[in-house]
């Protein structure tokens, strides 16, 4: 009584989002902008240690360097932190046309009061169903 084992491998149809890795797991764009933020993080750590001490310095290499890191991880609708930031940039640099609007309350009412009479009018028409 054999059962059927049939095994599957799941196969993405897009295969665009695939990325060959690099080293340690990593893409190149990772390996890049870990290596930048590694580049801009270690010496602020090392010239702000004395002056803001050991919990300092690491909070100012963190602030240094996660921009850099950040631009080699987040991918979002297939963009990364730095296309998304300059597209929001351009966003709010755009002027844009303000409109103003207001609802009339009274307009509001008769147009209730049109569609009650036309609702009335065709169940009458449908003999009142």
């Amino acid at each position: 009584m054999g059962a059927k084992s049939s095994h599957f491998v799941k196969v993405p149809k897009d295969l665009n989002d695939i990325k060959q890795k690099f080293m340690f797991g990593l893409t190149k764009r990772q390996c890049v902008c870990f290596g930048i933020g590694i580049a801009l993080g270690f010496p602020v750590f090392f010239l702000t240690r004395g002056v803001l001490g050991l919990t300092g310095g690491i909070i100012a290499m963190g602030c240094i360097a996660a921009p850099a890191i950040v631009c080699g991880i987040y991918k979002k609708n297939g963009l990364f932190f730095d296309a998304i930031f300059k597209n929001m940039i351009r966003y709010f640099k755009k002027k844009h046309k303000r409109i103003y609007r207001s609802t009339d309350v009274l307009s509001c009412i008769e147009l209730q009061l049109e569609s009650t009479r036309l609702k009335r009018i065709l169940k009458k028409a449908n003999g009142g169903k």
